[in-house]
């Protein structure tokens, strides 16, 4: 069954090129490894050489794919791509895509938050603690991203005694401690990695990177989460798909 339903209204080289990075997300195409041709993709989905001509250009414009004059078109190496806006977990986030998540620690401890941060979380004044964690994400065995994050310690005073490198913050938040995630605040900036970053990241000095700082609240209006991320810039994306008021967003779970 290809998958490719002509009456949806997306149009059908797109479902195509959905399926397409789908099966690259979930190893069944290799890097530098070159795709089937036209015909044969033709026949396994069921469409026209136009349909498939389309969702081939448009993963060669998304950087998916790279073609090589006379010899065909093959696959880049995968980078993560989310589609915002979504109140996201890492952990979850990989294991819908078909990856494999897990964490390395690089630090946890109890400690007294300074005067920005006690501002943003709204620390009480009795209590100024702080969960702090800082953590390498990986998928696959790929290191993705280094996450320093700081929880409440007021709020979840036994969160550091968790395995923090297998359990999913987010999982212990909403399911240990029964809160209630409602919505996020995140920006996005453009840097070169710093030299410790590029070491736990296992990549070049020069590596351009996204750094994400995230501020999570729960339904009381509470901080209950701030994440300051460093993503390397060749193995993720960020796809903002704008709608009308009267059409849901649409997500994608693609690289």
């Amino acid at each position: 069954m290809s998958g490719i339903v002509s009456d949806l209204k997306s149009p059908l080289y797109i479902q195509l090129r959905e399926i397409i990075e789908k099966e690259i997300t979930k190893g069944l195409y290799k890097k530098d490894k070159q795709i089937p041709p036209e015909n044969e993709l033709c026949k396994k989905y069921g469409v026209s050489k136009i349909t498939v001509r389309q969702a081939i250009d448009g993963l060669v414009q998304n950087k998916l794919l790279y073609k090589i004059q006379g010899k065909g078109t093959f696959i880049r190496e995968n980078n993560i791509k989310r589609l915002l806006p979504k109140l996201y977990s890492f952990t979850e986030d990989m294991r819908e895509l078909g990856l494999s998540p897990s964490s390395r620690v690089l630090y946890k401890k109890v400690e007294k938050a300074d005067d920005k941060v006690k501002t943003t979380l709204k620390l009480p004044n009795n209590d100024s603690r702080i969960n702090k964690l800082v953590r390498v994400r990986l998928t696959n065995g790929k290191p993705i991203l280094i996450e320093k994050t700081v929880v409440p310690h007021y709020l979840c005073p036994e969160l550091l005694k968790n395995d923090l490198a297998k359990d999913s913050l987010y999982r212990i938040l909403v399911e240990d401690y029964e809160f209630m995630l409602e919505w996020a605040e995140e920006s996005y900036e453009a840097s070169i990695i710093e030299v410790g970053e590029a070491r736990e990241l296992q990549c070049e000095d020069d590596q351009p990177v996204f750094r994400i700082s995230r501020i999570t609240y729960l339904k009381t209006g509470e901080p209950i989460e701030l994440t300051h991320s460093v993503a390397r810039g060749d193995r993720m994306r960020f796809s903002l798909q704008l709608v009308t008021d009267n059409i849901p967003l649409r997500r994608h779970l693609t690289f």
